[in-house]
Formats: C-alpha cells, sequence, structure tokens
C-alpha cells in the first residue's frame, strides 16, 4: 500500500498557563459573555490565544460543561466563581483544543456541509470521554473542574477546553503523553465507529476459518499433505500437555510446523475468506491513517494493526491444531490401554488353560499311583497267602 502524507482527520493541541497569565483572566471574562453562534467565519491559525475569542462570543456555541450541555446564567455564575477561586489559589489551567477535519465529521455523519449543522450533542459527549479519561490518568477526577466550548469560526470545526482546580492538588503543569494519547483516542474512537468492519474481520478469523479446522480432522485423505506435518508437530511435542499452547514458549520451536500446516490449510479450504480478510484489514489500516495520520507517535496507532489480526489468526489456527493433537493423543492412549486389556485377558485364558490340564494331568498320575500301589499291595498279599498254605500242607 502507498503511503502519503496525510492530514490527521482529528488534532488534539494542548498547553497549560499559570494563574498570573492574562489568558486565565480572559477565560473568566469569556465564562460571562452572552451566547452567541456562527458557523462560518475568517480563516485562523489553530491553536489561537484564547483571547482571540473572548471579544468576539460570535465565534462558538454554548459553553457545556460534564454535567450540562448548555449552561444557565446561574451555572456560569457558579462555574466563574470555581474559576475565580481556582486563580485565587493558584491553580494551573490547562486548555486543550481538539480539532477536525470537516470532511471526515462528514463520513462519520456529525458534519452536514450543505446545511452547515453539527451534531454538537455528540461532540460534547465525546469530549466528555475525552476528558473523564484525562482526569482518571492525571489524578485529577475529584479535584478539577472544566468547561468547553465548539468553535465554527475556522475552516476545520474545533472544540477548546479550559480545566482548573478551584483547590490545588498539583503544581506541575504538564500532562503525560499517554494520557493526551488517550484523549485523543477516545475522541475518535467515539466517532469512528468500526465495530460492525472489525467484527466481520473476527468473524472471518474466528467463525469461518478457525471454526471450520475444528470439525475437520488433519488425518482425513483430503488433508494428506498437512498429516505428515501434524504427526512432525505431534511426536516433538513436551510429555505435559498443559505445554500445548501456540504461545507457549516450550514449544516455541514447532511453531514454524505449525504455521505451516495453517498456511496449507488456509490456501486449500479458505482462499476465498483469507483474500477477503486481507482486503478488510488493508481497508481499516487506511481508514485509521486518514484519521490519526502520519506522524511518529500517531503511526503507533495503526502501523501494526494489519500483523496483529494476521498474528491472531495464525495463533488460534494453531490452537486449534493443538487441540486436534490433544484428541489424537488421548485417542492413542485409549487404543493403547484396550489394547493392553486384550493381551491380558489373553494371558489369563491361556493361564486358565494351561491351570486346567496341569491339574487334570496331576489328577491322572495320582490316580494310575494309587491304582499301582494297590495292585502292588494285592500282589503281596496274595503272595502271602501262598507262603502260608505252603507252611500248613508241610
Amino acid at each position: 500500500m502507498i503511503m502519503s502524507n496525510v492530514t490527521p482527520a482529528v488534532v488534539l493541541k494542548t498547553r497549560f498557563v499559570l494563574s498570573n497569565n492574562d489568558h486565565f483572566k480572559d477565560y473568566i471574562d469569556y465564562v460571562d459573555r452572552d451566547d452567541a453562534k456562527q458557523e462560518q467565519g475568517s480563516h485562523e491559525k489553530l491553536f489561537s490565544l484564547y483571547q482571540d475569542y473572548m471579544d468576539n462570543p460570535d465565534k462558538t456555541s454554548d459553553l457545556f460543561t460534564s454535567s450540562s450541555y448548555k449552561l444557565s446564567k446561574e451555572e456560569k455564575k457558579d462555574l466563574k466563581k470555581q474559576f475565580e477561586t481556582a486563580q485565587e489559589n493558584k491553580s494551573i489551567m490547562w486548555q486543550d483544543v481538539i480539532s477536525f477535519d470537516n470532511k471526515w465529521l462528514q463520513e462519520n455523519g456529525i458534519y452536514d456541509s450543505k446545511t452547515h449543522t453539527v451534531d454538537e450533542k455528540k461532540l460534547i459527549d465525546v469530549t466528555r470521554m475525552s476528558m473523564n479519561e484525562m482526569l482518571k490518568r492525571e489524578g485529577l477526577e475529584k479535584s478539577a473542574v472544566w468547561s468547553g466550548a465548539i468553535h465554527f469560526n475556522t475552516d476545520n470545526i474545533h472544540i477548546h477546553v479550559a480545566t482548573v482546580e478551584p483547590n490545588p492538588t498539583r503544581e506541575r503543569g504538564k500532562r503525560k503523553p499517554k494520557t493526551l494519547d488517550a484523549m485523543k483516542s477516545k475522541v475518535v474512537n467515539n466517532i469512528l465507529d468500526r465495530s460492525q468492519e472489525q467484527k466481520k474481520i473476527n468473524d472471518l478469523i474466528r467463525k469461518n476459518m478457525v471454526e471450520s479446522k475444528k470439525n475437520d480432522s488433519s488425518l482425513k485423505w483430503k488433508n494428506r499433505d498437512i498429516k505428515p506435518l501434524f504427526k512432525h508437530v505431534y511426536n516433538n511435542l513436551p510429555e505435559d500437555k498443559k505445554q500445548w499452547n501456540y504461545a507457549n514458549n516450550s514449544i516455541k520451536h514447532l511453531r514454524p510446523q505449525i504455521d505451516e500446516m495453517t498456511k496449507k490449510y488456509i490456501e486449500k479450504h479458505h482462499k476465498k475468506d483469507y483474500d477477503e480478510f486481507i482486503k478488510k484489514l488493508d481497508k481499516e489500516v487506511d481508514v485509521l491513517r486518514k484519521t490519526y495520520g502520519e506522524g511518529s507517535n500517531d503511526k503507533k496507532k495503526y502501523e501494526n494493526y494489519k500483523q496483529n489480526k494476521v498474528d491472531d489468526l495464525y495463533k488460534r489456527m494453531g490452537n486449534a491444531f493443538l487441540k486436534e493433537m490433544r484428541d489424537y493423543d488421548k485417542q492413542q492412549h485409549n487404543i493403547k490401554r484396550q489394547s493392553e486389556r486384550k493381551t491380558y485377558s489373553s494371558n489369563q485364558k491361556s493361564f486358565k488353560s494351561g491351570y486346567s490340564l496341569n491339574f487334570a494331568m496331576k489328577k491322572m498320575e495320582k490316580a494310575f499311583s494309587n491304582e499301582y500301589d494297590s495292585w502292588k499291595n494285592q500282589r503281596h498279599y496274595e503272595k502271602l497267602q501262598r507262603d502260608i498254605e505252603y507252611e500248613n500242607e508241610r
């Protein structure tokens, strides 16, 4: 895929000012201005100073906060008082600008270029999500207050947000880079709804390809090109079956063969599914690239997305093969046990048969012995009788 320089669809610019800075006072005055709105205006630089907006209220929508879409007069007075207290107590003011590519907003149903209307509720909702993430990550959930406004005076619709602590808990103004990345991601992910497309990608992996493999034996004739690899991996697996998992380092040396089985199986049975899978991944990467841009940090949001999904497919397919090997191993052990039982039974029968014959022979021998002894006794008796008769005759 050819990569060209792309301006991100969502840009987050941020800074902080100290309580003695004029911008702090200007924002407090801005809170108390009259409400007005204008969707078109002169182009100004993206990150204009806050006072650039204070003298001209016709550049923005109504102020909103974490709990109100449009502040009432009483709410404005309360907000102004909290900001004044924050300044008196030397709080830091964090100023954030979330800027959008209008075309991208239109593609995602937020902006209509023909009527110049904006789904302000949606933009306020995503701003709240972004700010909640920031407060949580920076430990400001219980101490900070913020207000925001949507601005229409430049070529790019954008949102200004100001955050202070009426009772400061920190002196450090700089926020963690991961916090800023998370803020932007919350905005993007809650406008760019790719859940259906991502579900289709996951279904191709899990339902179409992996589930099909689970129900298809590698030892069938139609999978004869996989069978040698299957037997090789099976014969080289460790004895401990708990280690028969694709991610386990103890079978790392077998992963190339497992991956080769996956590749062969997909090429033979799921080529169309895999081609569609790759096309959808390329589409997702392109969408994310247009959304985040190509900055070194922004690319991290998507540069590994495609490879991670391919790796996920191979991992799941590999575990399907290993599950089949566990079943095959169990089957082999059952066959071995049955064979051993048959051998034992046959030996028992032979033993019993041999024992019976031996017993019969001994009985015959004993009978013959008894008969012989009886015959000898009879002969002796007869001889003795003859000897007695002979003596009498004399």
